[in-house]
């Protein structure tokens, strides 16, 4: 790609740190990105470098460890670098981070170009907060969003849902899709896997990924699992960790579910599995915008997906490249994965994912801070 004259040269990530998420691992492939696609200098800035992503961090991105846990208590460090480093500009991931960013920028009182990035369904994460919380993030965010130079949702829904909760100047609101898809995930999906399921397609194996928490409803999964085992011979693998396992696994146990489901907790390499499994499914409750539908395209496996906000009706084009299923509903997930398991779901042709390739995602980014330049200068 050839480099512009507006484009940023040195551009600064800030994430809490570099725990096992899926904001996580998109900031990293878009740093990986961002240094393909224009940006001859990125450095992650980390809360606490702490995590089991720093292990993949790309080549020639500095890493920055500002060592501090609480997002409030990153503000005056966060500031101090970018008065030093002087970035051009500076993208932030998850809500705390982003009003920490934005505060930061403000008490640096250098010239930097400020984005964040919305990870999250805030309808969905707002109904989920303690009632004396939820006020305190939404002050946080009304207080401190509209003085970012752009904000970048994940899916035109998301973009709706922030614009419901924030007053937000319309032009800084952008829509791109993550950065999933390179050659690293086609890579990784053609690795082995260590589990004796996946050696053989007899009985087929459905996959699911995500941590083990409630907005997931895996609890739900394993409905339609028990209602699929009364007519087809199939299994079910859950990669997460998550607070919700004892509970899973005492369901396992109610649905008489033992030796078909297994849950072997948090992989570093998910692709594999999915790769070789003959349906991948997500049963949650609401999203941002799920990273696994996506990665999923890319491994080319048929797909069943509860039709949640935000993303999956997206990602999937209105059912064109997988079933959706009414949230919650057990039978009609059920009768979903038992099509999909007797080869009545196609698996989605390459054009799918194509969107959500990293190097795309990068171009739009670097768009994103050309526009963030244009109406600076207009301010």
């Amino acid at each position: 790609m050839k480099k512009n004259l507006n484009m940023p040269f040195h551009i600064a990530l800030f994430l809490p740190s570099l725990g096992g998420g899926g904001a996580e691992r998109i900031t990293l492939n878009l740093a990986q990105g961002l240094m393909q696609a224009g940006g001859t200098r990125v450095d992650l800035v980390l809360g606490k470098a702490e995590g089991p992503y720093l292990k993949d961090l790309p080549p020639g991105v500095r890493l920055i460890n500002l060592k501090r846990s609480r997002m409030l208590f990153t503000v005056l460090p966060l500031a101090r670098y970018l008065r030093a480093e002087r970035p051009d500009a500076l993208i932030s991931a998850l809500n705390y981070a982003n009003v920490a960013a934005i505060m930061a920028a403000a008490l640096s009182r250098v010239k930097i170009k400020t984005v964040v990035v919305s990870h999250v369904y805030l309808t969905g994460a707002l109904a989920r907060m303690h009632y004396f919380k939820r006020p305190v993030l939404l002050t946080l965010m009304r207080r401190t969003y509209p003085h970012a130079h752009a904000i970048v949702n994940l899916s035109k829904e998301l973009a709706v849902d922030m614009r419901k909760h924030m007053r937000l100047p319309i032009e800084r609101a952008h829509v791109i899709g993550n950065p999933v898809v390179d050659q690293n995930l086609m890579d990784k999906a053609g690795q082995p896997v260590d589990h004796p399921w996946m050696a053989t397609r007899d009985p087929p194996t459905i996959v699911a990924v995500g941590s083990l928490i409630a907005l997931k409803d895996f609890a739900m999964l394993l409905h339609a699992v028990a209602i699929v085992k009364r007519n087809f011979s199939a299994r079910l693998i859950i990669l997460g960790e998550g607070e919700e396992r004892g509970e899973l696994q005492r369901l396992i146990g109610e649905l008489g579910l033992d030796g078909i489901v297994d849950m072997p907790g948090f992989v570093e390499n998910p692709y594999s599995y999915m790769s070789r499994a003959a349906v991948v499914a997500l049963s949650s409750r609401w999203e941002a915008l799920p990273t696994v539908l996506i990665e999923a395209m890319a491994c080319g496996k048929p797909i069943i997906a509860t039709d949640c906000h935000c993303g999956p009706r997206e990602i999937l084009e209105d059912g064109k490249y997988g079933r959706l299923v009414p949230v919650g509903d057990a039978p009609a997930m059920a009768a979903a994965l038992l099509d999909a398991l007797q080869g009545k779901v196609p698996a989605p042709p390459p054009e799918s994912w194509k969107r959500y390739g990293i190097e795309h995602a990068a171009r739009e980014y670097l768009k994103v801070f050309e526009i963030a330049a244009v109406n600076t200068m207009r301010l």
